[in-house]
This record gives structure tokens, sequence and C-alpha cells, in this order.
């Protein structure tokens, strides 16, 4: 398969194995790469004593949930969409590789589910793969030339 015109940002690659650390499958069409730890929880720490302003303190960080949008491809053996359908429908774990065009990886392991989206006239057919990252997403930011 090659890589399509419609993809995110020049560079990102989606994998995917069923091993940790193995990524041989490619998902190719997703349409956006998903946020990724987002912002801590806010802790009310307001008191009596406060006259003026409320306070708080950062808590823990929501559990990450990904919601990926694919630019759906004829449903052939090799195309996105047959791949996601036999991941749901094998209800396994995969381990996920997100890497950005500068390199930052994420990698984490999750089950799989999708959806279709609404089509509208002379729209993209699409669907939406959602993941649910069991554990920490492990993050790689590679090490480089400092800034002057």
């Amino acid at each position: 398969m090659t890589e399509k015109d419609y993809s995110t940002s020049i560079g990102s690659i989606l994998k995917y194995g069923t091993i940790k650390g193995t990524y041989n499958k490619r998902l190719y069409g997703w349409l956006s790469i998903p946020a990724i730890g987002e912002e801590p929880n806010e802790i009310d720490t307001t008191t009596l004593d406060n006259e003026e302003f409320e306070t708080a303190k950062y808590g823990l960080k929501p559990a990450v949930k990904m919601a990926i949008e694919f630019n759906m491809e004829d449903p052939n053996t090799e195309s996105n969409i047959n791949l996601v359908h036999n991941m749901a429908e094998a209800k396994s774990t995969y381990y996920f590789e997100i890497t950005r065009p500068n390199g930052i990886t994420h990698e984490f392991a999750s089950k799989v589910k999708y959806g279709y989206n609404e089509i509208g006239v002379n729209e993209i057919d699409k669907f939406t793969l959602f993941l649910a990252p069991i554990g920490e997403v492990e993050k790689t930011v590679p090490a480089g030339t400092p800034s002057v």
C-alpha cells in the first residue's frame, strides 16, 4: 500500500502489532492525530480563609481515550476498515505506535472498537477507531541538538 494524499500531517505514522514493540502493520488514511496527555483535573483547595479567590491544585490526568477518524477505503483485504473490523472482531489486545513528523512516539496497548460516521451528499465516507489505552501511554522524545 502507498501513502495517501489524505493522510494527517506529512510523515505521521500509525502502526500496530500483536506484540509490544513489534509494529508490523500500518493503518493508512487517518485524518487526525488524537490528543494525548490532556490537562490534569483540578482539586478544589478553597477554604473559609480564602476571601477573594478560589484555589485549586492539579490532580490526576483523565484516562486517555482516543477517537481517530479515518477516510474509509474500499473494504478489500488490506484496507483500513477491513483491518480495523478484523481487530475488533478478534477482541484481542493490540499494541500501537503513533509516530509524529518530529520523531516523537507514543506507544500503548488497547482493545479495538470502531463506528461508522454519518455522511452527507458529496462527503468522504469515514469511520472512527476508538482506543482506550491499557495503562500509561509511553512517550519517547528524541534527543536532538539543543537550540542556541
